[in-house]
């Protein structure tokens, strides 16, 4: 970057698509860049500092969603602060993008002590905005110590509550769902009921089951929420005020040893497996993780079951493939270390899915 950065206004760097760039998706070369800057300039720190916190409202306040009878209000403000902007600028020729940016300056102004007055829209405040909203009566755990708290829920589920987290639930799971909400972390063993849907909200993130074991890691303060399953299957999904359609079509099931990573900033989410898949076999069933002169399809087949993985392969590639190894004292990803280097193989992870890439056998 050769921009004069140490003599810019703070019309110019609101307008800057690098600056833009770095304050809303930054990178590892650009955080450097500018963390230099600010160090190297002491002078345009707070100038800097302004124009993020500018751009960073502008981001939040463009997806806030205001209650009807606010609007007229809020414009109104907004509006009496450009008239008085425009009218102080009279007689000076400036070009439409300083302009748009003092407009800017004005509006994240405006809006900025609108979010201020009402305690309802702010960007942290999504678990009491729930609460709040619930037309259940609403029991709260808050876990101030720690040490991890157990959690018997009404229908019998059980949670397990990590430090600095809080967890409310209806005091009884009467109706179509069984709701809860999350903020932090939490481990959750949920009881089966088919005719009763068990939902847990945490943070920008909806997680649906029937019945299984799963961990929510939530806190307001992450720029990241996650999911990963121990047993059954989730249905996650992003929740969306504005979003007319059901949510849970775009959405994702997760399977044991996966987990789901959803960004808050994009709203994007991400399929992967866990970092330590475990076995879903029994001791007994692990006896047979002995192979000798074994066709790849059945060790690939073998892995599959154990894990609830799925193995991508071209088998017409590999169908010569034989191999005699003993697996059963490794983890996943060692016995995939392990086969992959007896046939001169490698393996990536997308999706959740373990793709192996080989040039065959001879």
């Amino acid at each position: 970057m050769t921009k004069n950065y140490e003599k810019y206004t703070l019309e110019e760097f609101i307008t800057d698509e690098d600056f833009i760039c770095w304050v809303k998706y930054p990178t590892e070369e650009s955080e450097s860049f500018f963390q230099t800057l600010i160090k190297n300039t002491p002078s345009q720190a707070q100038l800097i500092h302004t124009a993020r916190v500018a751009i960073q409202q502008l981001a939040v306040a463009s997806k806030q969603e205001a209650p009807a009878d606010e609007i007229p209000v809020i414009w109104t403000d907004i509006e009496g602060n450009l008239i008085g902007t425009q009218a102080s600028r009279a007689g000076l020729q400036i070009s439409w993008k300083y302009w748009v940016a003092a407009a800017s300056i004005v509006l994240v102004v405006s809006l900025g002590f609108w979010l201020n007055r009402n305690a309802w829209i702010k960007p942290t405040s999504i678990y009491t905005q729930l609460t709040k909203s619930s037309a259940k009566p609403i029991r709260e755990v808050v876990n101030t110590s720690s040490s991890a708290t157990a959690v018997t829920l009404p229908d019998g589920s059980e949670v397990t509550l990590w430090p600095d987290s809080r967890l409310s639930y209806n005091e009884s799971f009467e109706g179509d769902l069984r709701e809860v909400y999350l903020s932090g972390e939490a481990f959750f063993d949920v009881k089966k009921n088919a005719k009763i849907p068990f939902v847990v909200y945490a943070n920008g993130l909806v997680t649906k089951v029937l019945g299984t074991s799963f961990s929510i890691k939530a806190f307001e303060q992450d720029k990241q929420v996650s999911v990963n399953v121990k047993s059954g299957k989730v249905s996650v999904f992003a929740q969306k005020s504005n979003q007319n359609s059901d949510p849970e079509t775009k959405g994702i099931v997760l399977t044991p040893n996966q987990q789901v990573i959803y960004s808050k900033e994009n709203e994007q989410l991400t399929r992967t497996l866990i970092a330590k898949p475990t076995l879903l076999l029994n001791s007994q069933e692990l006896q047979g993780f002995w192979f000798k002169n074994a066709p790849i399809e059945e060790i690939f087949s073998a892995l599959e079951k154990a894990y609830g993985v799925e193995i991508i392969y071209d088998k017409e590639v590999m169908a010569t493939c034989r191999l005699t190894t003993s697996l059963t004292n490794e983890t996943l990803f060692e016995k995939l270390d392990i086969i992959c280097a007896a046939l001169d193989a490698t393996y990536k992870l997308i999706d959740a899915q373990i793709v192996i890439t080989s040039n065959g056998c001879n």
